[in-house]
């Protein structure tokens, strides 16, 4: 029951029945939990949505550069290349309760070039573009998760 005092003393004071303290220890410690799997079924719909952003493929150019070609002559080896596009990857949930969704060792060393762009390559943020149409999306799954995962 609030109490209201005076000037110069407690303005309000609260007492919460022992009950509903348990069952806030208890969120409390499901909060991680829950948090890490709402993340955990929300990061695919980003892959799916930046898989469908990644320029498509090419079949111009086998994605190697002169260097490349030069070392593959001498070797006699052909030396063949991911498309971004095969190669997003989605990590699990980190102690800070973020999952990485990106590109893999092969191939992320070559997407800022697409992204921003080149003194011969005009710009193309599709990353950009993936993150604002999946955004409302991922939204959406967080909050479905952590509702059915409360109960509500």
């Amino acid at each position: 029951m609030p109490k209201i005092v005076g000037i110069g003393g407690v303005l309000m004071s609260f007492s919460i029945d022992d009950n509903i303290t348990s069952e806030l220890q208890k969120l409390g410690n499901k909060a991680k939990r829950i948090s890490n799997k709402a993340v955990r079924e929300s990061a695919p719909i980003f892959a799916e949505e930046l898989k469908a952003q990644t320029p498509p493929y090419e079949n111009v150019s086998d994605r190697s550069w002169k260097a490349q070609r030069q070392m593959d002559k001498k070797t006699g080896k052909k030396t063949t290349f991911k498309h971004m596009k095969d190669d997003i990857q989605v990590s699990g949930v980190d102690q800070y309760g973020h999952a990485n969704v990106g590109f893999g060792e092969d191939t992320y060393w070559r997407v800022h070039f697409v992204e921003l762009g080149t003194v011969n390559q005009k710009a193309n943020p599709f990353i950009e573009r993936a993150i604002d149409s999946s955004k409302e999306e991922y939204e959406s799954k967080i909050s479905s998760v952590i509702r059915s995962e409360l109960g509500l």
